[in-house]
């Protein structure tokens, strides 16, 4: 049966790792259905929420790239306004005014008092948080003289100074100049700030303005509203508009005063400006933590996830203790950014290296001496057995059962985060079915799983899909540990696996973690895979008709040798609709 047929007929799997996903102008108060979010979710931690759509323009002819996908370049819908996230409210707050933590609320992340990111606008009680934050930090800003120099750097109390404030500071909390009735509406607050203060003092009335700014839409939401057309008929954003997309995109924040300088200038007008800039922007330190948080999406780390629920019987595994649980994801979270950073690498390199990060603790389970390390996690590289993120304690020990090792929830990881083959939900009573015993005929764990999944419900989807690259990393053990004989039993360990590494191709057979490593870095569906969870998550929206032949185009980047993945993020700036818009219906 060929593998698109038996993908559409697939019913589901049991232990789906995808189950556990880690997810406008005025400078006045507003009303909080004018807060919109997001349209659409990427399931991850940078993603938005619903909010104004905008239609879907003219498109061209439909055309085919490089692994044979047929698509049709258009421009997919998006927000005029969407609403910051919370992650990227802390931050914006953070590259603005240098505050971190709330004094008034014991240290808090400021957006730990707001709602959490959803779709639609905002409730009452969703906006009070908003503005009692936003006081919050106005007052710990005035009182601070190191931090009240990042919002006004004269004497509020002589001349112009509360003026010259409103229109400096208001370029960069709105990311764009203030229009004439905006900077008319700040200075009428400030004529009238001696009565509506409690004390009438220029710092309150300074104090006063900050927050104002800080619940205004044009910085709680990030506003795309001019109307330039196109020959096509779509609409074209400005310089300032484009600079805070890449500034969102790359870092998760506001642009910084190089961009802005730029935005000013007009000089992100063209694809060649843009990229100069996002070079630039990949250099600073913000970038590593946007990317780090990328790769916690694409791995389905984060709170209540299977990453830090992982749990081994002590007794079986004893070098495995539960305070581990932090360093096994710092490993894979300094992995993927010694990859894509120090080592400047390639996807190829995600799936091959041998690079591991290993301290004391941690090295008994790769089989190394810990008298050879310290307590802190340094680098160093692992035997021909090791290839690659997937080969990692990390993900290991995170898709493994309590006292073995799960093909099931491995290869399920690996076919469906990786890979990007479509499988469903379990079938029903899956959740219920037991693994049977060890015997003399089921005498090694594949055995034991091979048996679970062989009926009729579910071996179409796990004898082809499922367990095959499961069944490949056998040899690793529930804590991550090589192995080569059952533990319990003493029988032959097999790794060879039949696996569909792109569905369009017959399956390649493997014999164990490396060569399994080495066909998915060549396989196209996973580097398009890789590519659309990247435009997903650049664009703040799930995957859109619209985005195919972005995602074609990386992908057949990436099956040329050396194309490294800053590049690939670079090359997310260059599409034509990161410039413009699509008109409103």
């Amino acid at each position: 049966m060929a593998a698109a047929a038996l993908i559409a007929g697939c019913t589901g799997s049991i232990g789906d790792p995808s189950s556990e996903s880690a997810g406008a102008g005025g400078g006045g108060a507003i009303a909080p259905s004018n807060l919109g979010g997001r349209t659409g979710t990427s399931g991850s931690s940078a993603t938005g929420s619903g909010g104004t759509t905008a239609g879907r323009g003219p498109t061209s002819a439909g055309g085919s790239v490089a692994g044979g996908t047929n698509c049709t370049p258009s421009v997919p819908p998006t927000s005029q306004i969407p609403r910051l996230t919370n992650d990227e409210y802390d931050r914006t707050v953070r590259d603005l005014l240098g505050v971190t933590g709330l004094t008034a609320q014991n240290g808090a992340a400021p957006s730990s008092l707001l709602a959490t990111d959803q779709a639609g606008g905002l409730t009452n009680v969703g906006w009070s948080a908003y503005k009692t934050v936003a006081e919050d930090i106005a007052a710990q800003v005035i009182a601070d003289p190191s931090l009240k120099g990042k919002f006004i750097s004269c004497d509020p109390g002589v001349g112009t100074c509360l003026h010259d404030t409103v229109v400096s500071f208001g370029r960069k909390a709105f990311r764009r100049p203030l229009s004439k009735d905006e900077v008319a509406g700040f200075d009428a607050i400030i004529a009238k700030g001696s009565e509506i203060t409690p004390k009438g003092a220029p710092s309150e009335v300074a104090e006063l303005l900050l927050s104002m700014f800080l619940v205004s839409p044009s910085f709680l939401q990030r506003e795309e509203l001019i109307d330039v057309s196109d020959s096509a008929g779509h609409l074209v954003l400005s310089s300032y508009e484009v600079a805070a997309r890449l500034a969102y995109m790359l870092w998760g924040s506001t642009p910084d005063e190089t961009l802005n300088r730029a935005a000013d200038d007009q000089q992100l007008k063209t694809s060649e400006q843009i990229l100069q800039q996002a070079r630039r922007m990949l250099g600073d330190p913000k970038a590593r933590d946007r990317v780090a948080a990328f790769h916690r999406s694409y791995m389905l780390m984060g709170t209540n996830t299977r990453w830090d629920n992982t749990n081994h019987d002590s007794l079986l595994f004893p070098a495995f203790k539960r305070d581990l649980v932090g360093a096994l994801q710092k490993e894979t979270e300094m992995f993927f950014d010694n990859i894509t950073f120090g080592k400047r690498g390639t996807f190829e390199d995600l799936l091959l290296s041998s690079v591991a990060f290993v301290s004391s603790a941690t090295a008994p389970l790769y089989g190394l001496d810990p008298a050879k390390f310290t307590a802190n996690l340094s680098e160093t590289n692992l035997d021909a057995n090791h290839p690659g993120f997937l080969t990692r304690l990390g993900f290991l020990n995170a898709y493994s059962g309590y006292d073995a090792a799960s093909p099931i929830l491995r290869g399920a990881f690996i076919t469906k985060q990786v890979l990007g083959v479509p499988i469903g939900a379990p079938p029903p009573g899956a959740s219920d079915a037991r693994l049977p015993d060890a015997s003399a005929d089921l005498n090694t764990n594949r055995k034991r799983y091979d048996a679970l999944t062989s009926g009729a419900q579910c071996a179409g989807c796990h004898k082809s899909f499922i367990n095959p690259p499961g069944f490949a990393l056998e040899s690793f053990n529930a804590v991550g540990s090589f192995q080569t004989t059952e533990r319990d039993t003493g029988a032959r360990i097999d790794t060879s696996a039949d696996v569909t590494v792109d569905p369009a191709e017959a399956a390649i057979h493997v014999t164990g973690p490396a060569e399994l490593m080495a066909a998915i870095a060549r396989s196209h569906s996973a580097k398009a895979q890789y590519a659309s969870k990247w435009v997903s998550y650049a664009t703040g929206r799930d995957s859109d008709p619209g985005d195919a032949c972005t995602v074609e185009q990386l992908a057949a980047k990436m099956m040329a040798s050396g194309y490294t993945l800053l590049e690939l993020i670079t090359d997310l700036s260059q599409t034509p609709a990161f410039r413009i818009r699509t008109v409103e219906p």
